[in-house]
C-alpha cells in the first residue's frame, strides 16, 4: 500500500471513495476530476520510509526535507540565550513532515493567536514553536512559520512528551520557513545552499557532542 501520513488519510481515502461512487453512477468528468484530487492528495501526504540516521546518536538531524538559507547568530526565543539560528525552506515539492532534530523533551509550544500563559519572544510572531531539552540539559528551539499560505499544519507532539532522535513531529506543509536554534556553542556542519533530508542528514552537533574520528572508541 502506498504510504500515507496518518494526517492525510481521511482526505485521501475519502476523495477516493467518493470517485467510485461518482464513477459508478456514471458521473464521468467530476469522476475523473475526483481521480486526479484523489491522485494529487496521495502525492502531497506521502510519508516513504526513511532511511536510518547517521550513527553519531549525538548530531542534530535536519528537521525537514529541504534547502539551508542562512545560518547566523541570534538568540533562542524561549530561553533568550545566545544561539546559532539555521533557517532552511522547505523544497516545494518534498515530503511535508516536521522531524525532532535531537532526541529531547518537549518543555513548551508557542502557537500563535493561543494564549499559553507564558511570554512569547516577538521573533515567534506568526511561528509555530518548540522549545526542546535533552538528557544533557542542552536547549534548542524549532519554529514552523504559518505566514505563507497555502499551509496545513497537524503537528501533535504533547508538551512534556519525549520525543526520539529523528522521529516525526507531524506533517507542516507547504514549502514555508524552518527556523533552528541551537546553544551558541554547537558546531554546525550544515552550509547554505546545502540540500537536506528531514530526519536522516546530520547537519551538526550540539556543545561537548562533536563526531569521534572514525575507530575513536567512545569515553
Amino acid at each position: 500500500m502506498f504510504p500515507i501520513a496518518p494526517e492525510g488519510r481521511l482526505f485521501v481515502v475519502g476523495t477516493a471513495w467518493l470517485a467510485v461512487i461518482t464513477l459508478l453512477f456514471g458521473y464521468t468528468e467530476p469522476g475523473a476530476f475526483l481521480v486526479t484530487l484523489a491522485v494529487a492528495l496521495l502525492l502531497v501526504f506521502r510519508d516513504f520510509v526513511r532511511r536510518d540516521p547517521p550513527a553519531n546518536a549525538l548530531g542534530l538531524l535536519a528537521p525537514v526535507d529541504g534547502v539551508v538559507q542562512s545560518l547566523d547568530q541570534g538568540t533562542d526565543p524561549f530561553t533568550g540565550k545566545p544561539a546559532q539560528r539555521i533557517v532552511i525552506r522547505q523544497r516545494a515539492l518534498g515530503e511535508y513532515h516536521l522531524h525532532a532534530p535531537q532526541e529531547a523533551k518537549l518543555l513548551r509550544r508557542a502557537w500563535p493567536g493561543r494564549d499559553t500563559g507564558d511570554p512569547v519572544d516577538p521573533q515567534l510572531n506568526g511561528q509555530l514553536g518548540f522549545a526542546f531539552e535533552t538528557d544533557e540539559g542542552q536547549g534548542f528551539s524549532l519554529a514552523f512559520d504559518l505566514r505563507r499560505w497555502p499551509r496545513f499544519v497537524r503537528v501533535g507532539a504533547v508538551t512534556g512528551s519525549r520525543i526520539g532522535r529523528g522521529k516525526r513531529l507531524g506533517f507542516a506543509g507547504f514549502g514555508s520557513t524552518v527556523t533552528l536554534w541551537v546553544p551558541a556553542k554547537s558546531a554546525l556542519t550544515a552550509r547554505p545552499g546545502q540540500r537536506v533530508f528531514a530526519g536522516m542528514d546530520r547537519i551538526g552537533d550540539l556543545p561537548g557532542h562533536a563526531a569521534r574520528p572514525t575507530g575513536e572508541p567512545g569515553g
